[in-house]
């Protein structure tokens, strides 16, 4: 004890040190501190708790003696303070409770600690710390009170039953009617005690069960049987167990009660269930424990509510981290007190350099003016909305004294009775930047525009074979109308290009055709997009947006690869292609557009739709006038006229003079399976252009391998017809492994077992996971 106490001594006087130095801390301190001056007993200093506490304006107590706040006890105020000064000559500090009386004249109970300490301007003066414990008091006695009244009722109850007891003695003769009375009384006390929607237990003076209510089964999921005469604590928690053996159940065995301790018990299941538990126990006249009721209340759900909470502020942090503004709180001294990842990396400046110290250094003159305004404002709430932004121009100052464009708003809260300041600001410098460069892409878009017009017409779609002249013509029907078109078709056909040639030969020709490849659109922008965006509807719309509809308005939108849209974009393109109208991203405005849609698509939305990756009534609306599209190994004939064309087309680009190739270079295409159709054929023959330095094309220019078949081929290992046969499904999903319309999808395996397969086969490339 002796050392506890030297240690208190060196806790209170190193707390008193920091009083002396930090005079801000007792201002805002929840207790009430006031300083006495020990040669006359006048007050020389009071914080506002201490004010607010005894209910005196400030400053009023200070040169007042401090006779003014006691009020009369068992105790005189004389020797009350002869105790105080016996204690602080001994120790110099002491501690109590002690009466106090308000300005009103009300009176209530404090906890007081006092020291004493040498003041430079008042002498030897005692400090002390008072806080309010009237309301424990009154709780305490209420509940000794309780207890009181408690024991009353029980010895009056135990009265009441004795007498009963000698009055059926009395009025029933013999052993079997008295017995068989006293049986249905227990009877009606045990249903009335096992039928009660509530857990209660009793224990005999060795802590066994010998009771439990059915609820209390219920909860646990016992049966009774498995539970009578074992000890309570089996069903705790290895830690409550501890709890119970070492804190709780001794102070039971002292006072007769417990109110309201926190438990866990394990469910038979294994299942750990929060209680809390109050406990009251018989006493016999010699004052020894016997049986004793326990009332259990099962407070799970109110601690995962509690968790919820905490798991909610914890996301609330993660999101204001998150954030792409950065996020600034100060207090009414204009200091800091949260500073967001975001604010580090637009002031250039670590959290922990910035909180806690004023804002004004991250400010220009006009935006600390403003700011100052501001904050005067509300404290006048003069500003009846809760957040004010800030006018164009404005600008802030980065950690290495950079000047910065910004928009910020500034808006108010009250958090425990102080009063914070949130200020969410936006870098406008790279913003501008993007604008620049929207511009400068808008100019090139004009210039591929023009590119387009001269590049790709329905002259160079080359084809003679039966099935490519079908396609023409089912083109020369189409193209004059404003049906929508469904080309199909694999890979590297040409599906985009016969789409500008239907927009070419269409009667909306001399407006633009806008190209979406739905494939390389992000998930979370898609609609965004496709439909526009209002500003503010996300984070990062700091502007309104048309969408791709509107900018094809009047023209056509070409809807490449289809079938990758989410299912609820779908939904809304279904209302664009019936209706002709939509709504912007963040809008409640209808936008009305004419559009013709032409859309393509390498998959069978056939298959799809029978898998629910594609809206059946989204497929009919697209499905009016559907072209396919042959892939080129089904058109052989027309390969050497693709042949001719881009060797010419190659040539010219590259200012070179080759004017044929050779019947064997040929002979070697003729022969390819062309997995990827056009597309592939003028790359190789790019390749073959770049590499020839003559007037023709060898076969060695030709970078293509031709696999003849032998009559005894050689069999395959099953892992390597399985890798060929993965390296396949990547190849027609793109390198797509996961979800609906990746490979694992197409193979009918899961996602994880095909990613274990590829590793174990070396497969890597080009999968996207």
């Amino acid at each position: 004890m002796k050392q506890k106490s030297i240690a208190y001594r060196m806790e209170r006087k190193q707390v008193v040190e920091e009083l002396r130095l930090h005079k801000e801390i007792l201002e805002n301190m929840s207790e009430g501190v006031y300083l006495i001056r020990t040669s006359d007993g006048v007050i020389v200093y009071t914080n506002p708790r201490f004010e607010q506490l005894f209910g005196y304006e400030p400053k009023e107590m200070v040169g007042r003696h401090v006779s003014i706040v006691n009020a009369p006890a068992e105790k005189s105020p004389e020797e009350t303070a002869k105790e105080i000064i016996k204690s602080l000559n001994e120790t110099k500090t002491w501690s109590g409770e002690v009466h106090n009386i308000k300005k009103d004249g009300i009176k209530f109970r404090c906890s007081a600690n006092v020291s004493t300490f040498e003041h430079s301007r008042y002498g030897t003066v005692w400090i002390s710390v008072h806080e309010d414990i009237t309301e424990r008091k009154h709780a305490e006695e209420a509940l000794q009170k309780a207890h009181a009244e408690l024991e009353i009722k029980v010895k009056e109850r135990t009265a009441e039953l004795s007498k009963v007891n000698k009055e059926l003695k009395a009025q029933i003769t013999g052993r079997k009617r008295v017995e068989t009375a006293l049986r249905e009384s227990e009877e009606r006390f045990r249903t009335l005690y096992t039928k009660t929607p509530a857990m209660l237990h009793s224990i005999n003076a060795n802590s066994r069960l010998i009771d439990v209510s059915d609820h209390w089964l219920a909860v646990l999921g016992y049966e009774r049987d498995e539970v009578i005469g074992r000890k309570v604590v089996e069903f705790l928690t290895e830690e409550s167990r501890r709890y119970a053996e070492t804190v709780i159940i001794p102070e039971f065995l002292k006072v007769g009660y417990v109110d309201s301790i926190p438990y866990q018990f394990v469910k038979k299941s294994g299942e750990i269930v929060d209680i809390e538990l109050s406990a009251i126990a018989e006493k016999d006249q010699e004052g020894k424990l016997g049986h004793s009721l326990a009332f259990i209340v099962d407070v799970t759900e109110r601690k995962r509510a509690r968790e919820a909470l905490r798991e909610s502020e914890e996301r609330l942090s993660h999101i204001l981290e998150s954030a792409m503004d950065a996020i600034i709180t100060i207090n009414d001294a204009r200091r800091i007190v949260l500073f967001n990842e975001a604010a580090e990396t637009v002031f250039r400046c670590p959290a922990a350099e910035a909180i806690g110290k004023p804002i004004d250094r991250f400010l220009s003159e006009s935006f600390g003016s403003l700011l100052t305004r501001d904050l005067q404002d509300f404290g006048k709430h003069k500003i009846t909305k809760q957040y004010m932004s800030a006018p164009e121009g404005l600008t802030a100052i980065r950690a290495n004294g950079e000047e910065f464009p910004i928009e910020a708003t500034i808006s108010q809260v009250e958090v425990s009775g102080q009063k914070l300041y949130t200020i969410i600001l936006r870098d406008i410098d790279e913003r501008k930047q993007a604008e620049a460069e929207l511009n400068k892409l808008r100019l090139e878009k004009d210039y591929l525009q023009e590119e387009i017009k001269t590049e790709y017409n329905f002259r160079e779609v080359i084809g003679a074979s039966a099935a490519m002249k079908k396609v023409f013509q089912n083109i020369e029907k189409v193209a004059t109308t404003d049906s929508t078109v469904l080309l199909t078709g694999e890979t590297g056909v040409g599906k985009e290009l016969l789409a500008r040639v239907i927009h070419n030969l269409s009667n909306r020709n001399d407006k633009v055709m806008v190209k979406v490849n739905c494939t390389a659109l992000p998930a979370g922008l898609v609609e965004s997009e496709l439909f526009g965006h209002e500003k503010g509807a996300f984070t990062g719309a700091t502007t309104k947006r048309k969408g791709r509809f509107e900018l094809a308005n009047g023209g056509t939108i070409f809807l490449d690869e289809i079938g990758e849209l989410p299912l609820e974009t779908q939904t809304k393109l279904l209302r664009v292609l019936q209706e002709q109208e939509f709504e912007r991203v963040g809008g409640t405005e209808t936008q009305k557009v004419n559009v013709r849609v032409i859309a393509a698509s390498n998959r069978n939305l056939e298959e799809d739709i029978k898998h629910g990756a594609f809206r059946t009534d989204l497929f009919y609306r697209l499905n009016v006038f559907p072209i396919h599209i042959p892939p080129l190994r089904e058109r052989i004939d027309d390969i050497p006229l693709l042949i001719n064309y881009f060797i010419k087309k190659f040539s010219h680009r590259m200012d070179k003079k080759i004017q044929s190739i050779s019947p064997k270079a040929q002979e070697k295409l003729m022969s390819y399976d062309w997995p990827g159709n056009v597309r592939e054929l003028a790359n190789i023959l790019e390749r073959a252009v770049i590499l020839c330095e003559g007037r023709l094309l060898q076969q060695e220019h030709i970078g293509i391998s031709i696999q003849h078949p032998t009559r005894e081929a050689e069999i395959s290992t099953l892992e390597e017809v399985e890798g060929m046969h993965i390296q396949r499904a990547l190849e027609k999903t793109a390198g797509v492994v996961g979800g609906p319309h990746g490979a694992a999808t197409l193979l009918g395996i899961k996602r994880t077992t095909l990613i274990d397969r590829m590793r174990k086969l070396g497969i890597y490339k080009n999968a996207r996971v």
